[in-house]
C-alpha cells in the first residue's frame, strides 16, 4: 500500500472544503509569472480571492472526491500549466476582470519580444566608472562620468516593439531597473453553477459591450417608431413624428393651419416652467392643476348647456342641420320618379 504523507491528506482535505465553500472557482496559469509578482497579486486580490497553489494530482482527486460540484470540465486545463485554484463568491466576468487588471510589471528576459518602444532615458546612474562602462556602451548608450557616477548623455532606443530583446539588451534594463513585461496570472477557466466559462467568453471589452447596449437600444427604438409601438421612451418622438407628417400633409392639400391663443399661452406657460427655480416650478404646477379644474368644470357646464358636447357651435348645427333636410329632399324626389317599364311588363 502507497504511504501518503499527512501533509498530502491535509492539503486534500482543505481543496475539497474550500471547493465546497465557494461558488466559482478558477484555474489560473502561473507559467510566465514569477513568484514575487504572484505574491504582489494575491497581497491586492487577498479580500475578494482565495489562492491555493498546490500539485495536480491532488487537484485532480478533489475534483474527483467532491461529488455536489461536477468540476470534471476543470482537468484538461490543468495540462501544460502550471495550475493554481482560485476561490471566491465574485461573478465570473467580474473575477475575470479583477485577475486581468491587477497585474505587475517583470525584467525582460532574453528572447521576450518587446511589448513596445523601449527606451533608456539620459540622466545619471547608481554605477561607479568600471567595465559597466563597456556595456552600456554595448547597446548603443554614450556616457560620461560626472561626480563619480556614470551619466548617460543622451536617450536611446534599444529594442523596438516587436522585436526580440537581445541578452546584453535584458542585462542593461536589469540593472538599470527597467522592468518593462507586464505579467499576469493567465485565467484558463472559471466554474460556476455547472458552467464552465473559458478564457474567450470572458475576455470582452467593457467599452464595446456598453456601446452594443446603447446600439440595442437605438435600433429597438427606431423599429418601435416604424411599426407604430407606443411605450414611455418612444412617444414623445412618435407625437413629433406625427405633428411633422401633419404639417407635410396639410402644405399638401393646402390646408390653412392657425395656432390657437390657447396653444400659445400653454407654450408660454411651459417655457417659464423650465426657466424657473425647482421650488416655483412646483408652485406653477400646482397653480396650473388647479387652473385646469376650474376649466374643466366650465367646460361639463358649457357642454350641457350647448347640446351635450364639448366644441358645439350654432353655425355647425345650422349646417348639419341643412345637410340632413338637402339628403332628405334628395331622397324623397327620387321615390316620387316614375317607374320606368320593361320590356317584359
Amino acid at each position: 500500500m502507497t504511504h501518503v504523507s499527512k501533509k498530502k491528506i491535509e492539503e486534500l482535505i482543505k481543496i475539497k472544503e474550500l471547493i465546497k465553500k465557494y461558488k466559482v472557482i478558477s484555474i489560473v496559469d502561473l507559467t510566465t509569472l514569477p513568484s514575487s509578482n504572484l505574491q504582489a497579486i494575491r497581497n491586492k486580490l487577498r479580500d475578494k480571492i482565495e489562492f491555493r497553489v498546490t500539485k495536480k494530482s491532488l487537484i485532480i482527486r478533489a475534483i474527483d472526491e467532491v461529488k455536489e460540484k461536477d468540476l470534471s470540465k476543470l482537468k484538461p486545463y490543468l495540462e501544460n500549466s502550471i495550475p493554481a485554484l482560485l476561490f471566491s463568491n465574485e461573478d465570473p466576468f467580474r473575477l475575470f476582470r479583477l485577475i486581468k487588471d491587477n497585474k505587475t510589471n517583470a525584467p525582460a528576459k532574453p528572447g521576450q519580444l518587446a511589448p513596445a518602444d523601449l527606451t533608456i532615458q539620459a540622466g545619471p546612474t547608481p554605477f561607479t566608472p568600471g567595465p559597466i562602462i563597456g556595456e552600456l556602451g554595448a547597446v548603443g548608450l554614450q556616457t560620461s562620468v560626472e561626480q563619480g557616477k556614470i551619466v548617460i548623455k543622451k536617450d536611446k532606443l534599444v529594442v523596438k516593439q516587436n522585436e526580440v530583446i537581445k541578452p546584453e539588451v535584458a542585462s542593461i534594463l536589469a540593472k538599470l531597473g527597467v522592468e518593462p513585461i507586464e505579467v499576469r496570472m493567465s485565467v484558463l477557466g472559471i466554474y460556476d453553477n455547472g458552467i464552465i466559462y473559458e478564457k474567450s467568453v470572458l475576455d470582452i471589452s467593457q467599452e464595446e459591450y456598453i456601446n452594443n447596449i446603447k446600439l440595442a437600444h437605438f435600433q429597438a427604438l427606431k423599429l418601435a417608431e416604424e411599426i407604430g409601438y407606443i411605450s414611455k421612451d418612444n412617444v414623445e418622438s412618435l407625437l413629433i413624428k406625427a405633428y411633422r407628417n401633419a404639417l407635410v400633409l396639410s402644405k399638401e392639400l393646402k390646408l390653412e393651419t392657425t395656432e390657437s391663443p390657447e396653444k400659445e399661452e400653454v407654450k408660454a406657460e411651459i417655457k417659464e416652467e423650465k426657466e424657473s427655480k425647482p421650488e416655483e416650478q412646483k408652485e406653477i404646477k400646482e397653480e396650473r392643476k388647479s387652473e385646469e379644474a376650474e376649466k374643466s368644470e366650465e367646460m361639463k357646464e358649457e357642454t350641457k348647456a350647448k347640446g351635450g358636447f364639448v366644441g358645439y357651435k350654432k353655425e355647425v348645427e345650422e349646417k348639419a342641420q341643412k345637410i340632413l333636410q338637402d339628403l332628405q329632399d334628395k331622397k324623397i324626389h327620387e321615390q316620387e320618379k316614375p317607374k320606368q317599364k320593361s320590356t317584359w311588363d
